[in-house]
């Protein structure tokens, strides 16, 4: 049997409630990421009834059974990724109110243990991990259906920038609105910076999301010699940091450590890291030690998020202890793989999981938003019970503060969400209406000039409202006019690299096709060989077949004009 990675089958769900989700999602012009575990399970549930022959992501395979496009373990990971970042954020952030003014606690200085946790909730290098794995699998799909990188980097800009444009739009109309309102301008500012902790995140991921095309290549050519390379070149940051006078070298942390948890990802998504059986529990025990040696014998401190007043912070620049936490974290999560895709299965758990991968930027943004919006409301009527930092009753305190704020945070993501989830839909630019055929080559590179235009200009917008806030001292409404117009100018770039429509009609009958070939005999053998499934079963009826591969070719049309 082997351990069931892939090759595990999702069971079938039947109920009203998934057949009406699933029916809304395939309606939607989603982004395909993290709904394919969704349309695997529509397909599924009729193989495993019949087993007849599905598509899945547009790739043929033989037997009802067969392999999904894409790890469902994955996504559930990714899932408790994002609920840690809120969470963590939620128990360290003490709000306070007194003397009629607003202020606040950092429980990582106030609270020892909180540092140790910092161990458990600092995910920043597993979600990167997570997002190489889920990088290499899309960029070779759309390069395996004939598409450009300009159209795969748009589709994932416009997934991080659309959500993103309305949360700074909100920020920067209502810290204007308290202005004039009368509101003193410096709670304001506090708020409006708090609000935007979270934001550092995205000037990183766009950057890192846009070189994953060259660095699979890389990976593909030179394999783990591009992780040691990265891994040098963070250390030597390191040092120069730690070991010498220069300054502003550190910066570049950003990117080589995170680059590697992506370049981690590309290994995992090759299966290299599945081969032996031993190699999670290497990287588990292998990266813990490394951990503990950095903290307690070298000159990193041990929480993994900065703590006011040390002179180091492992994360602001990172440093090369979260190479070692994202190495242990991968060797983890592929240590409970098994576990964790048979849990997986269960229809609940995979509903809460489509759930939040679909508002996974939504959640992440406005997290800080709703821990504000609780504290200007309840703080004042002094409600809140207050007992010593660390004590047994300050720990009770601190996780009932975060089981209320789920209910301000899924308000806040049942109203903004929908954004996230519209697809990556643009303005369609003059040279796009035509086919790819008849574009010239000197539209396609405009083109990907666009699309990394894009990428640096939101970058460099996401950067200055992580450090500066959506509400500045300058003017009488404070409205950060720099980082506004980049991100404006951003968005905009992303309106060239629309599909034409000739493009997209293309993509629909080529998807059509491809569902309605049948595996030879020589494949089904095949796939049986490596356990991927039987040979389809006729005894259905060709009926449900053709609308399995009716189906199939639905989703994979709607997955090929947007991957």
């Amino acid at each position: 049997m082997g351990q069931p990675t892939q090759e595990t089958p999702v069971r079938a769900i039947a109920s009203t409630e998934m057949q009406q989700q699933e029916a809304e999602v395939i309606g939607k012009k989603t982004d395909c990421g993290p709904v394919d575990a969704l349309l695997t399970v529509q397909l599924r549930r009729r193989a495993d009834a019949e087993a007849p022959l599905s598509v899945i992501d547009g790739e043929e395979l033989a037997g009802g059974a067969s392999r999904p496009a894409r790890d469902v373990t994955v996504d559930l990971l990714r899932a408790v990724a994002i609920v840690a970042v809120a969470v963590g954020h939620w128990l360290v952030v003490v709000p306070a109110f007194s003397g009629g003014r607003f202020d606040g606690v950092n429980a990582l200085e106030t609270v020892p243990l909180m540092r140790v946790l910092s161990w458990v909730f600092q995910v920043m290098p597993l979600f990167f991990v997570l997002g190489g794995y889920a990088n290499a699998h899309s960029w070779r799909s759309a390069r395996g259906k004939g598409g450009s990188y300009a159209e795969w980097l748009r589709t994932r800009l416009v997934r991080l920038l659309r959500p993103s444009v309305v949360f700074v739009g909100v920020w920067v109309g209502a810290g204007a609105l308290l202005r004039v309102l009368g509101t003193d301008p410096e709670l304001v500012r506090l708020m409006a910076w708090l609000a935007v902790v979270p934001v550092w995140f995205l000037a990183v991921y766009v950057v890192v999301v846009a070189a994953a095309p060259l660095l699979l290549a890389l990976h593909e050519r030179y394999g783990l010699r591009v992780l040691v390379a990265l891994a040098v070149l963070a250390t030597l940051v390191d040092y120069l940091r730690l070991g010498t006078e220069i300054d502003g070298v550190e910066w570049t942390n950003f990117f080589w450590v995170f680059l590697f948890a992506q370049q981690l990802g590309f290994v995992w998504a090759d299966g290299t890291l599945n081969r032996s059986r031993g190699t999670p529990l290497v990287l588990f025990v292998g990266g813990l030690a490394a951990l503990v040696a950095l903290t307690q014998l070298g000159p990193y401190p041990l929480s993994m998020v900065g703590v006011p007043g040390e002179d180091v912070a492992n994360n602001a620049p990172p440093t090369i202890t979260l190479i070692a936490l994202g190495i242990a974290q991968c060797g983890l999560a592929l240590l409970l793989r098994a576990r964790v895709a048979r849990w997986a299965e269960r229809p609940a758990v995979l509903r809460s999981v489509i759930a939040l991968n679909l508002n996974a930027m939504t959640m992440l943004l406005w997290h800080f938003t709703a821990l504000i919006l609780v504290a200007v409301v309840v703080l004042p009527l002094g409600v809140e019970p207050v007992y010593p930092d660390g004590s047994l009753a300050w720990w009770l305190t601190r996780i009932g503060a975060v089981l209320v704020l789920c209910g301000p945070l899924a308000g806040l993501v049942a109203v903004f969400g929908r954004v996230e989830r519209g697809g990556a839909t643009a303005v369609v630019a003059p040279w796009q209406r035509r086919s790819s055929m008849t574009r010239s080559a000197a539209a396609d590179h405009m083109v990907v000039v666009a699309m990394v235009g894009s990428t640096l200009l939101g970058a460099a917008a996401f950067g200055l409202i992580a450090v500066g806030g959506l509400s500045t001292g300058q003017g009488r409404l404070g409205i950060p006019i720099v980082p506004v117009v980049l991100l404006a100018a951003a968005v905009a770039l992303t309106t060239v690299a629309a599909p034409g429509r000739d493009e997209q009609t293309s993509a629909v009958s080529k998807a059509a096709g491809s569902a309605r070939r049948r595996p030879t005999h020589a494949e089904r053998r095949a796939a049986a060989r490596r356990g991927i499934g039987a040979a389809p079963r006729r005894s259905g009826g060709s009926g449900r077949i053709r609308a399995d591969q009716a189906l199939g070719a639905k989703i994979a049309a709607k997955r090929s004009s947007c991957s």
